[in-house]
C-alpha cells in the first residue's frame, strides 16, 4: 500500500511505500527491515542510512548510494545492512531476514555503529560548553 493515498494498513499489508521523507521516521521505528528505494534510482545518490540504523530497522539497499557510500559501508560491514541488485536478491534477502533473529541481529549491529562514538562526542560537547562556561564567565568579570 501507498501511505496516504490508501486507507490505513490492516494485518493484511506486507509492504507500504513512503514517498515523503518526513514519513520514514515512523516507519523506521516499526519496519524491522528497510528497503531505502532511492539506492536504485540513477542520478538520486541515495539517501542516509543511518536514520534507520539508528531507529532500529536492518537496511537493505540498491548500488546507487554514491552520496552516502562511507555510510553504507560502515553498515555493511557490521553486518547491518544489505545490499541488493535487483527484485530477485531484494526478494530473496527479505525472505531471510522475516526471521525475527536475522532481523534483530542486523538492527543490534547498526545500533552498534551507530552509537560507536556517542562517548567522543559528548566528552567534545562537555569541553566545548566547559570552554563557553569560562569564557562567559571572563567576560562576567571584565564587566
Amino acid at each position: 500500500m501507498r501511505w496516504g493515498d490508501d486507507p490505513y494498513p490492516d494485518e493484511t499489508t506486507q509492504v507500504m511505500v513512503a514517498d515523503d521523507p518526513g514519513d520514514r521516521g515512523l516507519f523506521f521505528r516499526v519496519a524491522p527491515v528497510s528497503f531505502l528505494g532511492s539506492s536504485l534510482v540513477s542520478g538520486h545518490g541515495g539517501c542516509d542510512p543511518f536514520e534507520a540504523a539508528a531507529l532500529g530497522s536492518a537496511v537493505l539497499y540498491g548500488p546507487k548510494v554514491r552520496n552516502f557510500l562511507p555510510s553504507y559501508g560502515r553498515l555493511a560491514t557490521a553486518g547491518a545492512a544489505r545490499i541488493v541488485n535487483d527484485a530477485g536478491a531484494l526478494g530473496n534477502a527479505v525472505s531471510r531476514l522475516i526471521a525475527p533473529d536475522q532481523a534483530a541481529t542486523m538492527a543490534h549491529a547498526g545500533w552498534d555503529v551507530i552509537s560507536e562514538g556517542a562517548e567522543l562526542a559528548d566528552r567534545v560537547i562537555d569541553m566545548v560548553q566547559d570552554r563557553l562556561d569560562e569564557e562567559m564567565g571572563a567576560s562576567d568579570a571584565r564587566a
